[in-house]
């Protein structure tokens, strides 16, 4: 991150250089200029320090985004600080290209079209997919989106994360990293392949099924040798008035190509400045229901309740792998360019949540105990 702070500097210049339109976006000839600031209060139940004092209330996120299209051009970039966890990053940087109504193609850091999209999850922290790369991952790479009506298809090729630096874990999303030890691995090469179908049943109900692959290398830099890995989906969301549906089957394996030395069947991955060890083959289960209510209580238009649920099962074989399992229940509360997040998250052997998906491991507490945090989260977005 060598030059963040002059990334920084050129989009203070370019805020002060537009007239005062405070708190909005702003158009500059087809680019817009917006982002985000956020706070955040957290209470963990198994952390003794967060029990004596109540919890903790910090700076989470300050982000600036560019977005806008230029004739058959588009732009879009976003730049994320995160000082609780010391680091800033890239999120997203892409140039696209409308070749028609329906073809888009997309080249640098941008979403992996895998699975229910944008999100599988209504909560602000996300569903258990997301912990293995599964879920909002963002890479390098190309991308062709074709959208026909009910009918939507994406094409991609990744050559590598979206850092290309696999020791870095200062990252937005989760990738394949060198954890500095035994497993000096990282993502190269990888495919993706989305299909989708939306049934709409009226003007208030619609019904998504898809199907998504993909399948990519993963380079040992002490073997010099080209694992495999491989990822399969099939999901369903559903619109049905002010409820709304997610139903997510995946299944996923990595072949190594380790040092002997190295455990078989723990591959190491990470985000927001950790690594943390996964089951090289798992299936995840995932199912969330919201339903959103309108309001009219002052700036507050809207209450979104929601209940988002995983499981991640290892089929690894032996004593290490107990079930994963993560319950987000909460609201969301939308007050025009404020939106609020309540969630009360409960779990077992996930990462952030005081404990390993891999037994004993990655210097959290000892797995197959339920952890909880209580966790709230204020964001203005202009």
């Amino acid at each position: 991150m060598k030059y963040t702070k002059y990334f920084f500097y050129l989009f203070i210049c370019l805020l002060l250089c537009v007239p005062s339109t405070a708190m909005a976006d702003v158009d500059l000839d087809g680019i817009s200029i917006g982002g985000a600031l956020r706070v955040q209060y957290g209470y963990k139940d198994w952390n003794e320090t967060s029990k004596d004092k109540i919890g903790d209330f910090g700076f989470d996120t300050f982000r600036l985004s560019a977005n806008g299209e230029i004739g058959k051009m588009i732009l879009s970039a976003e730049y994320r600080w995160y000082p609780s966890y010391d680091f800033d990053t890239l999120h997203h940087g892409w140039i696209g290209y409308n070749f028609n109504e329906h073809w888009q193609a997309q080249i640098g850091v941008h979403q992996v079209p895998f699975g229910i999209q944008p999100y599988a999850s209504h909560n602000f922290w996300f569903s258990g997919a997301y912990y293995v790369g599964l879920e909002d991952d963002y890479d390098m790479g190309v991308k062709a989106l074709y959208n026909d009506g009910p009918f939507s298809l994406a094409l991609a090729f990744y050559k590598n994360g979206e850092l290309g630096n696999p020791s870095d874990a200062g990252r937005y999303s989760v990738d394949i990293l060198d954890n500095g030890a035994d497993q000096r691995n990282e993502e190269t090469n990888q495919g993706n392949i989305r299909l989708a179908y939306t049934f709409t049943h009226n003007d208030t109900c619609s019904t998504e099924f898809g199907l998504s692959g993909q399948y990519g290398g993963i380079r040992n830099s002490d073997t010099n040798d080209i694992g495999t890995h491989w990822a399969g989906a099939v999901h369903m969301v559903g619109n049905y008035g002010r409820w709304n549906i997610q139903l997510e089957g995946i299944q996923y394996e990595y072949n190594l190509e380790n040092p002997d030395t190295a455990q078989k069947d723990v591959v190491y991955g990470g985000a927001y400045s950790y690594i943390w060890g996964m089951p090289t083959k798992a299936h995840i289960g995932t199912f969330n229901v919201a339903y959103g209510l309108p309001v009219e209580w002052g700036p507050i238009s809207k209450l979104t309740f929601y209940s988002d649920n995983t499981i991640i099962q290892a089929d690894n074989e032996g004593d290490n792998w107990d079930a994963t399992w993560q319950n987000v229940v909460g609201c969301m509360i939308s007050a025009g360019p404020v939106y609020t997040y309540i969630d009360v998250i409960s779990a077992e052997n996930m990462p952030f949540m005081g404990a390993s998906m891999v037994d004993n491991a990655d210097g959290w507490q000892e797995s197959n105990h339920r952890n909880t945090r209580i966790n709230i989260n204020v964001g203005y977005y202009f």
